[in-house]
């Protein structure tokens, strides 16, 4: 038990200090010292600039299949996670109606990024390296397949726009891509030493940057909590606590993962996230009710401060060796 509540504590303080830096870039967008609409100006600047050289680099600096030879099995198994949640949502909101074209994407498309990792550099400061390269994997399948299934869901109004490939791209992703050929063809020997440098450069302020974004894009919303609190609560249930036990039950069948406490943090944390805040783009895209969607996201942003440090803390009391 002391074991439990200290792993509970250590991950508290990380989850806290991403809070606070959540708390203030959204206080300053409340306020109007940032103007709302400087907040898509960051969030580019991460997406488009910061996010991709932090994945190149990670991957052409680092990367060596040799020693990972079963690395396509992160984004099939972040699929597969994404499998898993989806299951548990059509259950959960067979009954809800029309609402459930928002509520099931909100219930299992997590946060795989601008979340798990400044946790992860907050909770393993010395291996953060090892941890990103993996959420990298697991962001290639996961970022088209968030883009696909949020516009199929909260796709409600039609718009006139016909489906685009390039939808389901992004920088960060393309980063992913042509850095995997890169490295798997041994063409990243012919990458100059200057580009890889210049990539690492800027990539280091893409954990800070991406906190910061964050809790600028939530203090942009609109919310209304009372009316959608029944709503959320259920949402909240899934993505934060059923979608959790139900993959550190599954972890238990899996060596691979149970016995690297690194890949254990990263899945725990996957598992655990909150919503992905570019549904709240898509809603606005979208859907008719942006607000919804927005307050359901800001409540599980508030609930996620103590369970995620209490789903790291159980999966690290099971599993850790």
């Amino acid at each position: 038990m002391p074991s439990l509540v200290q792993n509970f504590l250590t991950v508290f303080e990380a989850v806290a200090q991403i809070g606070l830096v959540i708390l203030f870039a959204g206080w300053l967008v409340r306020r109007g010292i940032i103007p709302r609409d400087g907040v898509k100006l960051i969030s580019d600047s991460v997406i488009n600039v910061f996010l991709p050289c932090l994945i190149f680099s990670n991957i052409v600096g680092r990367f060596q299949p040799s020693e990972f030879p079963g690395w396509w099995l992160m984004p099939l198994s972040a699929t597969l996670l994404m499998g898993l949640g989806w299951t548990l949502a059509q259950i959960l909101f067979v009954k809800a109606g029309e609402a459930r074209r928002e509520l099931i994407p909100l219930a299992f498309l997590q946060n795989a990024g601008y979340l798990v990792l400044p946790l992860g550099k907050m909770i393993i400061k010395d291996d953060f390296d090892q941890f990103a390269l993996l959420c990298f994997l697991v962001i290639l399948a996961h970022n088209p397949l968030l883009w696909l299934i949020g516009k199929y869901y909260l796709r409600q109004r039609e718009t006139g726009e016909p489906f685009k490939l390039q939808r389901l791209m992004s920088p960060p992703l393309y980063a992913n891509i042509i850095a995997l050929f890169l490295v798997i063809t041994g063409l990243r020997g012919y990458v100059p030493e200057v580009v890889i440098e210049t990539a690492t450069f800027l990539g280091e302020g893409a954990v800070p940057m991406a906190t910061f974004a964050l809790g600028a894009a939530l203090g942009s919303l609109n919310l209304n909590v009372r009316r959608y609190l029944k709503s959320g609560s259920a949402v909240i249930l899934n993505k934060l606590f059923l979608i959790p036990a139900a993959v550190i039950g599954v972890i238990y069948f899996i060596p691979w993962i149970r016995n690297d406490s690194t890949l254990l943090l990263l899945f725990t944390l996957q598992a655990a996230s909150a919503p992905a805040t570019s549904l709240i783009l898509q809603s606005k895209s979208y859907s008719d009710n942006s607000e919804r969607v927005g307050t359901i996201i800001v409540m599980c942003y508030c609930v996620c401060i103590v369970s995620i440090p209490l789903w790291v803390a159980v999966s690290q009391a099971l599993y850790a060796q």
